[in-house]
């Protein structure tokens, strides 16, 4: 065994509350096999609203059929410690925390707004660039604004005959239905007629409070392309081609693959013209920097085959295997991608300003305050 004394000490953060987090643990659990000789790493486990140690946290069994070996660990400032009975104990204190975590709080900037609090690197985009990944609407929007394509949409909060009807004005049949908060393969379906988008409604508003609905290409070519920073320069990936289920990337394909994404659901590097290549990387390093992401993100693109116009589908600032694969063409392995957002974490950190300042307002407003109650000589 490779002594891991003098490396950087990494917390593997994973697991969650959203429908995605089986796909979490398998993202965590090829991050711990593949960094196990790099860093010290120290899995938690995101669950019940808190942090948890897992005896034999990188086997994938240990997860079936309930959790195996689950202790509550708790994390702060200071680090991660545990409560026992003589009070406190210190466990470690990460350098960096290195997000696995899919969906919900682990994506959407809640997390990421804890590890602010306490002071701790993470890999992942803040909690701005978090909340406007996970939100497909106002993603959109951000895309817009920058001037990047977008397919005709309309957000809906449930499936009455109003939302049926606008959805059908803004972009007619075929409608791809989305939870507008959720994953990109949970809660979708593509409504065909006015019968198959209620249900695709009632699917998608099961998962969430607000549904997208977007005008579906019928004639499309899927492509991914990850951004990252490395040693301070942006590095874009090679664009990808999936091939896949009725036009969507398979949950097999996306993550049941040793996170190398080998086998026939994809083309790698993507067989597309000079023209769609230069568009698609272009639009993807303005869609990170756009947003204000970091770490890696994955932004996902549609490019319509009957007229070529490439649109931007949408970011995952956590994408599953990490995105790692993407950059092989770049030179860069598994823990090369991992390494990048790792050391750009703690310089981020390290750069951080907080303003502090004195202020005498508490003590004006203490005096002012006793002051204003003095009545008649008395204070009431």
């Amino acid at each position: 065994m490779k002594d891991n004394s003098n490396k950087l000490c990494v917390a593997v953060i994973y697991g969650g509350d959203s429908t995605e987090r089986d796909v979490s643990v398998i993202t965590a659990v090829q991050a711990m096999k593949n960094l196990k000789d790099v860093y010290r790493i120290y899995p938690l486990l995101l669950e019940d609203n808190g942090f948890y140690t897992v005896e034999r946290a990188d086997e994938i069994k240990s997860y079936i059929g309930g959790v195996r070996g689950k202790k509550r660990v708790y994390l702060d400032k200071d680090g991660v410690f545990e409560i026992g009975l003589f009070g406190r104990k210190n466990l470690f204190r990460p350098d960096c925390c290195l997000l696995c975590t899919h969906g919900g709080t682990g994506e959407n900037g809640a997390l990421q707004g804890y590890l602010d609090v306490a002071g701790l690197p993470y890999t992942s985009s803040g909690v701005r660039a978090s909340a406007v990944g996970m939100d497909k609407e106002l993603s959109k929007k951000i895309f817009s604004a920058l001037g990047l394509n977008v397919t005709p949409y309309v957000t809906v909060t449930d499936d009455g005959d109003d939302s049926v009807e606008k959805a059908e004005r803004t972009t007619g049949y075929p409608i791809i239905v989305k939870p507008v908060a959720q994953g990109s393969s949970i809660g979708i379906a593509v409504a065909n007629n006015r019968e198959e988008l209620r249900q695709a409604l009632a699917t998608a508003l099961a998962f969430d409070d607000r549904a997208i609905c977007e005008k579906a290409l019928t004639d499309f070519t899927e492509l991914n392309c990850a951004v990252l920073v490395r040693d301070g320069k942006t590095v874009v990936s090679e664009i990808e081609q999936p091939l896949t289920w009725d036009k969507f990337l398979s949950f097999e394909q996306k993550y049941l693959s040793d996170g190398k994404m080998s086998g026939g659901g994809r083309i790698y590097p993507a067989k597309v013209s000079g023209k769609v290549e230069k568009e698609v990387k272009a639009a993807a390093l303005a869609a990170y920097e756009g947003m204000g992401a970091k770490g890696v993100v994955r932004i996902d693109f549609l490019v319509d085959d009957n007229d070529g116009t490439v649109y931007v589908n949408e970011a995952n600032t956590i994408p599953g295997s990490l995105a790692t694969y993407l950059f092989r063409d770049n030179g860069m392995g598994y823990a090369d991608v991992v390494a990048a957002a790792v050391n750009d974490a703690i310089l981020r950190s390290k750069r951080s300003k907080t303003v502090k300042f004195g202020s005498n307002v508490l003590d004006v407003y203490g005096k002012s305050s006793a002051n204003a109650c003095k009545m008649h000589g008395k204070i009431l």
